[in-house]
């Protein structure tokens, strides 16, 4: 008899852990601001949220400075053994605005940064790059 009851109280501690899970996943759904390192002459800003199949982020670059040839905003998605997908906005002349989105298929990290490109189409700036989980 005690055997069964244990039986029985494992059981209903597995079935509870392991439904914990995909009722967090549903939970934690929602669209989220990207938060950009900033850098002189590019403005970004973006959205990401999280779904069944990865994480469906927007992303837009604004080149603000005469001085920038183009101007770059990248969001890369990354696995726990470092491979990534990644998608990039790139704005092409002064107060040209470019957006992109797509569904990335890494969650365990998500990751911005910027970059400007000079006349010769060489990364004259550089920020740092963003850690937003």
């Amino acid at each position: 008899m005690l055997r069964r009851i244990s039986l029985v109280a494992a059981s209903a501690a597995m079935v509870a852990v392991s439904a914990l899970p995909a009722s967090a996943a549903v939970m934690a759904s929602g669209t989220h601001k990207l938060s950009f390192p900033g850098l002189s002459g590019v403005s970004a800003s973006g959205t990401y949220t999280k779904t069944g199949h990865g994480v469906k982020v927007s992303v837009c670059a604004e080149d603000t400075s005469h001085g920038n040839y183009a101007v770059a905003v990248d969001v890369r998605a990354l696995n726990a053994s470092g491979k990534s997908s990644e998608v990039g906005a790139v704005s092409m002349g002064y107060h040209q605005t470019v957006c992109r989105s797509a569904t990335l298929k890494y969650t365990t990290h998500l990751r911005v940064s910027e970059f400007a490109v000079n006349s010769k189409g060489r990364v004259s700036k550089r920020s740092k790059v963003k850690n937003i989980y």
